[in-house]
């Protein structure tokens, strides 16, 4: 910007037998002035010394008044020429002691020897004007030393601004690498800290499998140890029950009738419990298993309620072959079928339907039945531990056989929920990961 007003004075001025006065030294000069306190207060920000703004107006307004007095009052070029010289030296005087003040390097130093050889220069140009010499004074109104003049002048005027500008660039320069540094730093303590929290999420991690599998254990022996006092008051109530049978009153047949159903669910609570807790169990080996076999063993198992319930099966077309544990899948398969069948509609026979599908690079699995169906506010629900739709006195269950399906299938890497069956009921959707020769190549 300096450069650019300067330029425009210089025009002005070397255009002054075309341009009125007021255009030609007035305005020419106090652009001139202008671009001098544009360098100055550049060189006051650069050293972080805050700028008087007043200052600068208050010389300008001077400078103007000045040119506009000694060009129309009172024409006198030699004053003009004092004028726009001396007015120039505090600015570049004290630039250049601001400069050195720092300890000037590179850009710095040249600016401020710049600045000297400036003072310098418009010290002799306001000086010689003093001097009475016809001689001196002739050359000082030729054209000559008008032309050396504003060729001493532009040029350092433009060597002023390309040293600014060089000083910017470097500041820029040392800006970008003190916030480089800056992010390298954050980046470094943002690794360590990272490194820090997957250390502790690891720990965490391994003290939550800890845990787990002493829990599991824990489930495993106290149901494992349950089991045998809670069939042994089932059957020592069945002697009872047949040794006193003749003289057992109502009251008393129906009081062993609820004490036989209860350690009966007892036990039935019981071997649920120790089937969820070896179900996904990491000690499991995982090979390829078709989900066809795991089907058919669970149909094989479930033969008889299958047959006394009427219901029919309807595997659609081949199932896919998964990695997983085999008696978790066949576990899998058998709760639901069991359910669908359990859980039938009294109007209707059971229809259960078993198919598969290609779903993004995984396998969707779905058991569809058309039996009472679940509401949708509940569907999230059935997966909880003990939870029951159905009272007990309808339909027997413990309220474990979907926690121990979804355990399954997480097990397996895939994901379990409800949805509405075409035909009324529900339908069971699975997915699994389809096996890849990574894999293959782990599991062998």
């Amino acid at each position: 910007m300096a450069a650019i007003l300067y330029g425009f004075g210089d025009v002005f001025i070397a255009f002054r037998g075309q341009l009125p006065p007021l255009v030609s030294v007035v305005v020419a000069n106090t652009l001139i002035f202008v671009s001098v306190a544009l360098v100055h207060r550049g060189t006051m920000v650069f050293t972080r010394t805050k700028p008087s703004d007043q200052a600068y107006w208050l010389t300008g307004a001077a400078v103007f008044t000045s040119f506009c007095y000694f060009t129309f009052a009172s024409p006198n070029i030699e004053a003009r020429i004092v004028i726009i010289s001396l007015c120039r030296l505090p600015f570049f005087t004290h630039a250049a002691w601001l400069l050195w003040r720092t300890r000037p390097v590179g850009s710095v130093r040249l600016l401020s020897f710049i600045l000297v050889v400036s003072t310098a220069w418009f010290t002799f140009r306001a000086g010689v004007t003093e001097f009475n010499n016809q001689n001196l004074s002739d050359f000082l109104k030729a054209g000559s030393f008008q032309a050396m003049n504003f060729l001493i002048t532009a040029v350092v005027t433009v060597l002023m601004v390309a040293a600014q500008l060089r000083i910017e660039n470097e500041q820029v320069r040392a800006g970008l690498d003190r916030e480089a540094n800056e992010l390298r730093l954050a980046r470094d303590n943002l690794e360590h800290t990272i490194a820090e929290r997957n250390a502790e999420l690891l720990q965490a991690n391994a003290e939550l499998s800890r845990a787990n599998s002493e829990l599991e254990n824990f489930a495993y022996v106290t149901s494992h140890d349950l089991r045998q006092p809670v069939r042994t008051v089932i059957n020592y109530l069945s002697l009872i029950e047949k040794k006193l049978g003749p003289t057992l009153d109502a009251d008393l047949t129906k009081y062993f009738g609820f004490a036989s159903n209860g350690a009966r669910r007892m036990d039935s609570l019981i071997v649920d419990l120790l089937e969820y807790s070896q179900t996904g169990h990491k000690t499991a080996v995982f090979e390829p298993i078709s989900l066809g076999a795991a089907v058919n063993e669970s149909l094989e198992n479930l033969s008889s309620i299958i047959a006394d319930a009427h219901a029919s099966i309807l595997v659609a077309g081949a199932l896919p072959t998964i990695l997983g544990c085999r008696s978790d899948l066949t576990r899998l398969m058998q709760n639901l079928i069991g359910n669908a069948v359990k859980y039938r509609h009294p109007d209707r026979l059971p229809e259960i339907a078993i198919g598969c599908r290609d779903d993004n690079g995984r396998w969707l699995v779905w058991v569809a039945d058309n039996g009472v169906g679940i509401p949708p506010e509940f569907r999230e629900r059935v997966f909880g531990m003990f939870q029951r739709l159905v009272p007990k006195k309808d339909i027997e269950g413990t309220g474990i056989g979907l926690t121990v399906c979804r355990k399954v299938v997480e097990a397996h890497g895939g994901q379990i929920w409800v949805e509405d069956a075409p035909h009324g009921g529900c339908t069971f959707m699975m997915t699994f990961p389809k096996i890849d020769q990574d894999s293959l190549n782990t599991v062998a």
